[in-house]
């Protein structure tokens, strides 16, 4: 009965050490795995991130090329100067015989004229919901008043980044 009882604890010290063994080589494979993953969501988050970048540039890229109507170009202008970062210039037919030839740009209230900026810039007011366009309170018979149901064909320019800059809108 002695021998038994030894062989018998000899087996569960045994028992005992492979389970610790399988425990160790579990918390590393965990190690490993968690190691791996933190990389791959850092990766996931860059990658969100340069989308969500993407996103807000394509917003305005869209409309390079485009055919839209006045009514559009007011909603742009109002969307687009919400921020200091991107102007629209409008060019209306009755702008491009007068003397602002070439139209008026309208940016938001904390823009810094560039190149792309038109002669006649009109900034949104600091903290105003109301768009710059709305804001001059244009009537048909002034050259910058854009009539909604004209056409207007967008051009889209970008700075040496890359970055766009400004979206000009010419009256067809």
């Amino acid at each position: 009965m002695i021998r038994r009882n030894r062989i018998e604890i000899s087996v569960k010290g045994l028992i005992l050490a492979v389970v610790v063994i399988i425990a160790l080589i579990l918390s590393a494979i965990a190690l490993y795995m968690v190691t791996k993953a933190k990389g791959t969501i850092n990766d996931g988050n860059t990658q969100y991130s340069e989308l969500m970048s993407d996103y807000s540039e394509i917003s305005a890229t869209l409309y390079d090329g485009l055919y839209v109507s006045g009514e559009k170009v007011r909603d742009v202008i109002d969307k687009m100067t919400m921020s200091d970062v991107i102007s629209v210039t409008v060019s209306t037919k009755l702008n491009q015989k007068a003397a602002t030839a070439g139209g008026t740009t309208y940016a938001g209230a904390g823009h810094e004229s560039s190149a792309y900026d038109m002669t006649a810039l009109t900034k949104r007011t600091a903290g105003s919901m109301t768009s710059p366009y709305d804001a001059r309170n244009c009537s048909p018979a002034d050259d910058d008043y854009i009539n909604p149901s004209a056409t207007f064909v967008g051009k889209v320019y970008k700075n040496q980044n890359g970055m766009v800059v400004n979206i000009t809108f010419s009256q067809q």
